[in-house]
């Protein structure tokens, strides 16, 4: 009986000890931290921290780092809360403020100065030519500080529209707006936004060195201009057209002045092999690598041609080719279907490198589904390279 006493009565101490402890408890007071542990400016792979001094957040980035479309990385205390939020931020173009309160909300302001390191680059960065036929640029050299163009005769030197591009921050002088006679070398000056200077002469020319390109190899020919024959398979008489085209590849600018084309024989019908004696009109048309038709014009071939190179008179054209892009010239027999009329476009098969071994084209257009060698689509391009001459001024 005593023992269950005891045990009771030290049930009911330990109880009430406990009782005691819980009513007893210390409150812990709210946190009063507010402080910005870290701050950096993210833009795609670039990351740029910035300085935490105080109440103060700084730093300096390269004058080419474009402080729009950032993100902000901010850390701050435990249970703190930090205004306006750094995720609506996208870009700093002058002071910032943020202000982190605490739990206890305790508030702590904290200004951001970001600062950038002034530009060295004094560079003209691109020189574009605009004239009533074309547009081209003036080769730079940053080096040197000369900006050369050869232009075709037909522009005048004196006076050009030029758009000049230069580095940001910079200032130009004198004024490129202001100057539109190149016809002797003119000097730029751009100052640096850190006060450097660097002297560009610009120096543009006539094109006045004679070119001339002659692919003359032949060692096949194919079907050129119309087909009255009644007895081919599949193809109806006075019905299709075939045309011929071939790629040109500068490796200089050129102004073309003559464009000529090989036919193997004069004229006939594929029938009899009879000659046609009347005179014929060949069409050709230029496109751009983008295949855009930038001319077209026609010459007239004689009836008694037998053979040889046809020339195209380009000089009207007011042309500028220039070097490393393709063009595609094609050429075909006006009323070719009508006439039923044919020749052959001399070509070489041989495979090589160079002016004469670029892609060659044939083109074949028919009355019956009413296409015509105007249309790009009845073009294809060919394994052989056909044989042409090209002229002009370098």
């Amino acid at each position: 009986m005593k023992t269950k006493i005891y045990r009771f009565a030290t049930f009911l101490i330990a109880s009430l000890l406990m009782i005691s402890c819980v009513s007893e408890e210390i409150k812990v007071p709210a946190s009063k931290k507010n402080e910005i542990l870290s701050f950096v400016i993210k833009k795609g792979d670039i990351s740029k921290p910035l300085d935490i001094l105080e109440n103060t957040i700084s730093g300096t980035v390269d004058s080419s780092f474009d402080l729009n479309d950032i993100t902000l990385e901010v850390l701050i205390s435990d249970g703190a809360t930090i205004s306006p939020d750094p995720a609506s931020i996208k870009s700093i173009n002058g002071p910032l403020t943020f202000v982190v309160t605490a739990v206890n909300g305790k508030e702590r302001t904290y200004n951001v100065l970001v600062s950038k390191t002034q530009s060295s680059d004094n560079s003209i960065l691109e020189f574009n030519i605009t004239t009533p036929y074309f547009l081209t640029s003036a080769k730079i050299d940053q080096q040197t500080g000369s900006i050369t163009k050869r232009l075709p005769s037909f522009v005048d030197l004196a006076n050009l529209s030029v758009d000049l591009k230069y580095a940001d921050n910079a200032t130009i002088s004198p004024d490129p707006k202001t100057i539109t006679d190149y016809s002797s070398p003119v000097d730029f000056i751009v100052k640096s936004e850190s006060g450097i200077e660097k002297t560009y002469q610009v120096k543009l020319e006539h094109m006045n060195i004679n070119m001339s390109e002659s692919c003359t190899d032949s060692n096949a020919n194919k079907w050129f201009g119309g087909d009255n024959r009644t007895d081919a398979p599949d193809i109806l008489p006075f019905d299709r057209n075939i045309g011929t085209g071939q790629t040109v590849l500068l490796s200089k600018d050129l102004t073309p002045s003559v464009f000529s084309i090989h036919l193997l024989e004069g004229f006939a019908y594929a029938q009899t092999y009879d000659p046609y004696r009347g005179d014929v009109i060949l069409k050709l048309i230029i496109r751009d690598e983008k295949q855009k038709i930038i001319a077209s014009t026609e010459t007239t071939v004689p009836g008694n041609f037998n053979g040889g190179f046809v020339p195209f008179d380009l000089q009207n054209l007011h042309l500028f080719l220039e070097a490393g892009k393709e063009y595609v010239f094609y050429w075909y027999l006006v009323d070719g279907a009508a006439l039923g009329i044919m020749s052959g476009s001399s070509a070489n098969k041989s495979s090589g490198s160079g002016f004469c071994f670029q892609t060659g084209y044939s083109g074949s257009s028919k009355v019956s589904t009413g296409t015509t060698l105007e249309d790009l689509s009845v073009w294809y391009k060919h394994t052989w390279h056909f044989n042409m001459q090209l002229e002009g001024k370098e």
